[in-house]
């Protein structure tokens, strides 16, 4: 991935002055910055939903630069927001990884394939949510509920997994078991990661390095 020269805000707030990044294969890294600094704009320009006003913005070798790019990044991309919805929600934990798995094609009358239950499954395992696959979403814990969303971002097999503020409604046994959780994540789908935080100290044992967005513009976090 690779962003260049990269502009971005809405309507008359410019929110990201000046981005050059570029992610590797299979690399992790973590976006730093305090609220409000643009950092879950970034993430929105990476996936077409704001398009830049300046520079050129480039995912899994294709430019996003129309509405067929965008559509196809989007489904290369496995995201985990900070706000969810999960634990609200009459659902039970496989049928909420399962939505992950049809994106936003879910039509509602749709019936799985073998293959979507086998990939449903697989996946709860690697979550290690097995055991809960029936359980009702919201009656899980915190950790619980992140692992559920974690586990709908990445049922469809993408290249690309974003997260957003990953550690912010979780207890100190679910923070620390994160790095972990991820790691094996990475390990096992040979994935691209991107995690955005305010918490360095929480992810330095899963990222390759991390970067700071200050006043618009991404830099080294050592710098």
């Amino acid at each position: 991935m690779k962003l260049s020269n990269v502009a971005a805000g809405y309507g008359r707030q410019q929110v990201l002055k000046r981005v050059d990044f570029e992610l590797g294969e299979g690399e992790c890294c973590a976006i730093l910055g305090e609220n409000g600094a643009g950092k879950t704009t970034l993430f929105k320009v990476i996936m077409g939903l704001v398009l830049p006003r300046r520079g050129e913005v480039e995912v899994l070798g294709r430019k996003i630069d129309s509405p067929a790019a965008r559509q196809w990044v989007r489904r290369q991309i496995g995201y985990v927001p900070q706000a969810r919805s999960d634990g609200r929600l009459p659902i039970k934990v496989q049928d909420a990884v399962l939505l992950g798995r049809w994106g936003t094609g879910f039509a509602g009358l749709r019936h799985p394939t073998s293959e979507d239950r086998r990939l449903v499954w697989e996946t709860l395992e690697l979550l290690g949510l097995g055991e809960l696959a029936s359980s009702d979403c919201r009656e899980l814990s915190g950790g619980q509920k992140q692992r559920v969303a974690i586990a709908r971002a990445i049922v469809r097999k993408p290249r690309l997994l974003l997260l957003d503020e990953p550690t912010t409604y979780l207890d100190v046994s679910a923070r620390d078991g994160l790095p972990d959780l991820l790691a094996g994540i990475r390990r096992e789908l040979g994935l691209s990661i991107l995690v955005i935080s305010h918490d360095p100290d929480s992810l330095q044992q899963v990222s390759d390095r991390a970067v700071v967005l200050r006043e618009g513009v991404l830099k080294p976090a050592d710098t």
